[in-house]
């Protein structure tokens, strides 16, 4: 399928002076509009630790940053020592990742319940300011913790000789959870995000500059009605922006996307895996990289709404060829094919779809649907 595809246009990082936040007019008590604020620059970004003032400040005491930026939300130091305000609600201590192993499957008389799910959608490094001749390459971990299993759920982990380059406002290349995030009342976000320079010797620092580490608790409240919220948390380096849907009455959509055949380009195939969830039109970017081999298989893990739908959008596009006079990457090209398709949400099952992307790539799309949540226990 060749067409537009404006509404799935997304941008490649945020804007390295300001972010995605509109200014917002300021009213006196007569409703007359007397200033307005503009997004922070990285000139002008406030820097706080997570000291327990500091915070109140943020939150508190200075209207003027929730008129510049997301809402901002309490920032809590990292998980260090046995002593720590979600170190037993969330078993701190331990660092093992979550499995999907030992999942029951219904039995012949279905017991499935519609889930409370926590879906990120986009988390962005706001207001760094790189001093240092040459990009700045990011590596770390962000991962979610929710209450029923407290094991990590990594959205995000990159080892230090996998460094991600970003620019002084970026966003992360999230990668997808083991399972999607229960979120009965409350879930935990810990991370710890650290950068290296080109330029600067390694020797001053093997491990790198601590960007910004922690961790905060994310609550629906017993919300009624599926929201999104964009918040910001401030820290001594810079903020992290985080954009995440809380789906009351969801399941979860496992996504296969195995690429079945690859188009003969001399400079190779660009792949995009996006979706949307229950309605919602914000874009989560599952995917955006040159396309793997034939015969391997993608996994994604999508929150979706009972009785709503998972929109997936799959392009093909050539890779961007090097020009040997210049030394460097040409402009990406124009030329791009594309499929998308909706899944109606279930307890389970599995729906199956092929994406012809013209000459570029042909690939398949499995939809497994899944519900943890069972009449007999309200246990993963």
């Amino acid at each position: 399928m060749e067409s537009d595809d404006d509404e799935w246009l997304v941008s490649d990082s945020g804007s390295e002076d300001g972010d995605d936040h509109e200014e917002l007019p300021h009213y006196n008590e007569e409703g007359q509009e007397v200033m307005t604020s503009p997004p922070y620059t990285v000139d002008d970004f406030p820097r706080f630790s997570c000291g327990y003032r500091e915070q109140n400040h943020v939150l508190f005491r200075n209207p003027d940053i929730e008129l510049r930026g997301p809402s901002p939300i309490r920032l809590y130091p990292a998980f260090k020592y046995a002593k720590h305000v979600f170190g037993s609600d969330y078993n701190l201590g331990d660092k093992s990742e979550i499995s999907i192993s030992g999942i029951k499957e219904c039995s012949t008389q279905c017991h499935c319940l519609p889930m409370f799910l926590l879906q990120f959608i986009d988390i962005k490094i706001a207001g760094y300011c790189n001093t240092w001749i040459g990009p700045a390459k990011i590596f770390g971990f962000v991962a979610a913790r929710d209450t029923i299993e407290p094991l990590r759920n990594y959205v995000y982990r990159r080892e230090v000789n996998n460094c991600e380059d970003v620019p002084g406002m970026a966003r992360l290349s999230l990668s997808s959870p083991a399972r999607v995030i229960l979120m009965v009342s409350r879930a935990l976000i810990e991370f710890e995000l650290r950068v290296r320079t080109e330029g600067r010797p390694d020797e001053d620092e093997p491990k790198g500059d601590c960007l910004i580490e922690g961790c905060t608790e994310f609550t629906n409240m017993l919300a009624s009605d599926s929201f999104i919220e964009h918040q910001r948390l401030y820290g001594d380096n810079c903020a992290l922006d985080v954009k995440f849907a809380v789906l009351i009455n969801a399941v979860e959509a496992r996504i296969d996307v195995e690429v079945l055949r690859l188009g003969a380009i001399a400079s190779g195939i660009n792949l995009k895996v996006y979706a949307k969830t229950s309605g919602f039109s914000e874009v989560i970017r599952l995917f955006q990289d040159a396309a793997p081999k034939p015969g391997v298989v993608m996994n994604f893990v999508v929150a979706v709404e009972t009785h709503n739908y998972l929109d997936l959008y799959i392009e093909g596009s050539p890779r961007p060829g090097v020009n040997p006079v210049l030394g460097r990457k040409e402009k990406k090209p124009v030329s791009h094919s594309w499929w998308k398709c909706s899944f109606g949400s279930a307890y389970h099952g599995m729906d199956k779809e092929v994406a012809e992307l013209g000459e570029f790539a042909v690939v398949s799309v499995n939809v497994n649907w899944k519900s943890y949540r069972k009449k007999e226990s309200l246990r993963v």
